[in-house]
Parts: structure tokens; sequence; C-alpha cells
């Protein structure tokens, strides 16, 4: 099946919708209000897009290929990219926390300590948004593969590595900095549709495999420049992580975005209805 990551400007993958839309009916019980119709129908995982998972080389993976839909989809609400709504921090944390094994706010001061600006950005963005354009991209790539090779020379010590440890729970990882440094420089736009529609996300990884994945940006819709290098940190960050124990070394959408999620990227969902505190 072809590997698509859903990119960034998505709604959340199931798991952490789910998870999210419950901490966002909690944080507005305390409240004393009545939880949105967002937040209900992320409780139940709608609005969400998943990647087609490569299969193992075994039998069952083979069957698996083999019967796989080229691209895996669930209904989105249209209009996201256009007006998304982003959730708060103490939202994130709260269900990040039903994934790794610490409480809310443990993981909310480690999502203050490893937040990157270059990820915690408004997306589309605000002022200054404008069509997309060459030199912008060409701006975009020089920051994202600065902050990566800032973060390849940390080693251990990266935020970037210890986020990925503890959404994982793995033991051991490699991170692979110059397959996703090639990949951010290989970067194109999307000017044709000839990629997506661009109706659920801004940008996506996308290939036969996830190891020959590209990342693909829209072309057609504004953005500021800000937004542009945070989509395009984002989708550099997908593969970057790799077990090293027998089976799959990849990792799935859905532990990258936990990932992602602690160092600040935003969590986003349609603005239909208010907004979420």
């Amino acid at each position: 099946g072809r590997a698509v990551h859903s990119g960034h400007l998505g709604a959340p993958t199931p798991p952490m919708a789910k998870a999210q839309g419950k901490a966002a009916s909690a944080a507005a019980r305390r409240r004393g209000r009545r939880p949105s119709a967002r937040a209900a129908a992320a409780s139940t995982g709608a609005g969400s897009k998943r990647k087609a998972v490569p299969p193992g080389d075994g039998p069952e993976g083979r069957a698996m290929q083999r019967s796989a839909p080229k691209v895996q989809r669930a209904e989105q609400t249209q209009g996201i990219t256009d007006n998304p709504l982003q959730l708060g921090d103490h939202i994130v944390a709260l269900a990040l926390s039903e994934f790794v094994p610490l409480k809310p706010g443990t993981v909310r001061a480690l999502m203050r300590r490893w937040a990157k600006p270059i990820l915690k950005a408004p997306i589309p963005g605000l002022a200054g948004r404008r069509w997309p354009s060459k030199d912008m991209l060409s701006a975009a790539k020089r920051t994202v593969l600065r902050f990566y090779a800032k973060e390849k020379a940390l080693g251990d010590q990266s935020d970037v590595v210890k986020a990925f440890y503890l959404a994982s729970g793995e033991l051991r990882l490699r991170f692979d900095w110059d397959l996703a440094m090639g990949r951010v420089s290989r970067a194109r736009f999307d000017k044709h549709q000839e990629i997506d529609l661009w109706d659920e996300c801004l940008a996506m990884s996308s290939g036969d495999t996830n190891a020959l994945s590209e990342i693909y940006v829209c072309g057609t819709k504004k953005v500021t420049l800000r937004a542009l290098t945070s989509l395009l940190c984002h989708e550099g960050l997908h593969n970057l992580a790799r077990r090293t124990r027998q089976g799959n070394s990849f990792m799935s959408e859905d532990l990258e975005h936990m990932a992602m999620a602690l160092l600040g990227d935003p969590q986003l969902v349609d603005n239909a209805g208010g907004e979420a505190q």
C-alpha cells in the first residue's frame, strides 16, 4: 500500500483525537461549561485521517499489503485548512497523559521545557499570509535544516530525541537526521493537485513506502513564512526515529504525532463552534 502521512493541519490521529476530545470535555465540565460539539466529535475519533503503515515482510504482512487500499482516509470536516483552531496546551497534556506514564502536570511541564518555536507556530498564520513562492520554500528549508543540524549535534541531549523516546516507550531508537535533511531539501510544492486536493492538510509525506516518501506542500493556499517553516519541519520529523529491534522499524503516525505534540507542534481541529481553551 502507498504510505501517506496525514500531514500538518489535519485533525489529530484517532487515539489522540479521542483523548483530546475527552480532555476538552473534562476541562469544560470543570469550568462549568457544556462540552462543545467539536469536543464531542473528537472524543469519538471523528475528523481523523490515518497513514497507511507498511506491513511486515512475513506471509501475514504480504497478505495485508495485497488487500490494503492505496490510501487510507477517513472523512473530515471541510475547511480546516482555512479556519483551524489550535487546542490549548493543557488539553493536549491531558490527552498525552493517557499514553505516556506521566501525570498531566508533568507532561505540561515537559511541553513547556521542550517547546520548539519552529514548530509552535500559528497555522496557516494570520498577518503576513501570502501565496507560497519558491523563495519562501527556500527560506523555510534553510531554517529547518539549521534546526535539524543543531538537534543532531546534541545527540541524546536533543529534546526531539527525548520526545520520541517518551512517546514511543522504546528502549533504543536510531535517528536518521541525514535522511530527514534530504527529504526537507527535496520538498516541493503541489500547485496542480497532483498529490492531494489539499482540503484536509497543507503538507504531507507521500510515497510507495515510508523509506521512499517525499514531502509535498500545498502550493495554492496562502500561508506565512513561519507557518510554512513549521509545516516543513513537521513533515521532516516523520520517519526520523526508527526502532532497532526486530520487526517493522518505522513508528506509527500516532506515536510520531505524540512526540511532535510534546515539542509544541500545534494540535489543530476545525474551528466550527467557538474556541477551545
